[in-house]
Parts: structure tokens; sequence; C-alpha cells
């Protein structure tokens, strides 16, 4: 069975992402898991905590770079609706009957190419900007953390 880890160079250097980054890291995992295990409730369960997550944690990233004055925000927020849309056919093709092993597979496939693409080559273009604005924010971070997540916890 493949593990899928974690490494330095996925990291922003924004605690708060990047700790919400690394789900991702454990939905590869878990989805390898269960196409181990055949487990196909498994993918089920992981499909639901995957769609609210990626929901949650856009709003979140979006609210931030907003707080920032992030003037890509528009085009960022584009990737991430396509990205929902993919999530959003993955969990209609289980749904609907598709082999759930083939859709585990295409998840952990998409996920993986998500992680990279997106955090190096697209989340990496609004750190500068968040960084500038992140300790002056505090607050609203805080609020936000607890609004979206249910929770607050340190930038």
């Amino acid at each position: 069975m493949d593990h899928f880890e974690w490494t330095e160079d996925l990291n922003l250097g924004i605690d708060i992402i990047d700790s919400q980054h690394k789900r991702i890291v454990d939905y590869i995992n878990e989805i390898n898991v269960a196409i181990f295990h055949e487990d196909v409730a498994m993918i089920f369960d992981v499909m639901e905590r995957l769609k609210d997550y990626t929901l949650d944690h856009f709003a979140f990233e979006e609210q931030l770079m907003n707080q920032a004055g992030y003037v890509l925000l528009e085009a960022h927020q584009q990737v991430h609706r396509r990205f929902e849309d993919k999530i959003k056919k993955l969990e209609d093709s289980l749904l609907n009957g598709q082999d759930p092993f083939g859709v585990a597979r295409r998840i952990r496939t998409s996920l993986m190419a998500w992680l990279i693409q997106h955090i190096k080559h697209e989340d990496v273009d609004y750190v500068p900007v968040v960084k500038k604005v992140l300790n002056k924010k505090q607050g609203w971070i805080n609020a936000a953390l607890d609004r979206i997540f249910g929770q607050t916890e340190e930038a």
C-alpha cells in the first residue's frame, strides 16, 4: 500500500494554511487504505469529509486573501470553483453507482495533482501579501476559524 508524505517544499510558511493543506495528505492516505482494504464505506466517508473540507478551506483561504487585499483573488476563486466542481463530479460518480475503487483512484490522483500544482504554483503567489497583514488581522483570523471550522487555532 502506498503512503504519501507531506514534504517541506509544500509549506507556504503560513502555519494555519499549511496545517489545513496537510489534511489533503491525510485524505490521500485514507483513500489508499480504503482501496487496499476494499472498504467502500470508507471511500464514501472520505469523500464526504473531503467535500466539506474543500468548501471550508477555500472559504477561509479566500477570506484571508480578501482581508489581505490580494489582487488576484478573483482568478484564485475561479481555480477553487473548478476544483469544487471536480470534487462534486467525483461524488456524483460514487452516488451514481460507478465502481467505487475506480472513483477512489481518481480522487487520489486529483488530490495529489492538486496538492502539488495548486500549492506550489498558485497558492504560493498570495503568501507575501497575506504574511504582511497576518499579524495585524489575528483577531479576524481567529473569528473566521471559529466561524468556518468551529474552533479557534493559532495562525
